[in-house]
């Protein structure tokens, strides 16, 4: 007589265990992707400082212009409008070649920089001047985002951060292209910004930055007839560039505090 086939009953003890190990491994998993998304913010982040350097100028802003100059810049110092993109690879290829210098001409008072930051690149397949004169076009891109938390560290008066957050995001643009504004907050609390600045970055929105790059943009497009990406403009007029079109060897800034 063959013995009766005992079927386990899936909701009995045994099969209570089996998926509350499931549970458990499944929580275990998603707090490991969890640490390693963590840690590797942190890392991107904690990267800003660590070749942050000390500054010795001041950073206003007024109506979208950042301007950099120092306590004791000179009567008769230069004076340029420096427009750059985060977006973009020529803007970061000036800065590679100039900004140590820019930044000794401005703190030993030889020099004023106006910063006056675009988004253009953001604009994807948007026609320019139709975003230019629509107040209420909003665009969501990196370089939007840029100008905005920018701004905000500028008008509160902090060069420390300003300048080497500009530099790290200038010169790490694949790195940074995804960060978002904690991301951006994160970084601006690891050089030391004050906690309401950081909280503000955390909860900016991209209208700021959307305002900063559209009246920077109609300003460039009203003074010259075009919108492009470095431009430093003295007097009214583009400065020439005389080292043959290769913008990481251009002295502009000799060129401007000598000429």
């Amino acid at each position: 007589m063959s013995k009766a086939t005992k079927v386990s009953d899936p909701n009995s003890k045994g099969g209570n265990g089996f998926i509350w190990g499931i549970g458990v491994l499944l929580v275990i998993i998603a707090v490991v992707i969890g640490y390693i998304v963590w840690s590797g913010q942190q890392s991107r982040t904690e990267a800003v400082a660590e070749n942050a350097e000390d500054v010795n100028l001041n950073v206003e802003y007024t109506d979208g212009v950042v301007t950099l100059r120092s306590a004791n810049t000179a009567d008769d110092a230069a004076e340029v409008d420096l427009y750059e993109d985060f977006s973009c690879p020529h803007c970061a290829e000036l800065a590679e070649g100039s900004d140590a210098e820019m930044k000794q001409a401005v703190e030993d008072g030889d020099l004023v920089v106006n910063v006056r930051t675009l988004n253009f690149l953001d604009l994807g397949g948007q026609d320019l001047n139709e975003y230019i004169e629509d107040e209420a076009a909003q665009v969501e891109g990196h370089s939007t985002k840029t100008a905005a938390v920018l701004t905000e560290i500028a008008s509160a008066g902090d060069a420390y951060t300003y300048w080497n957050l500009r530099d790290y995001l200038m010169h790490n643009q694949q790195n940074v292209a995804g960060w978002e504004f904690d991301d951006f907050a994160d970084a601006a609390d690891t050089l030391g910004a004050d906690g309401e600045l950081v909280d503000t970055i955390r909860n900016l929105d991209v209208a700021e930055g959307n305002q900063v790059g559209r009246s920077n943009a109609k300003h460039l497009k009203d003074e010259t007839g075009e919108v492009s990406s470095p431009r430093i403009i003295q007097d009214g007029e583009d400065l020439p560039n005389p080292s043959g079109g290769s913008l990481a060897d251009w002295d502009w800034v000799t060129q401007v505090v000598e000429g």
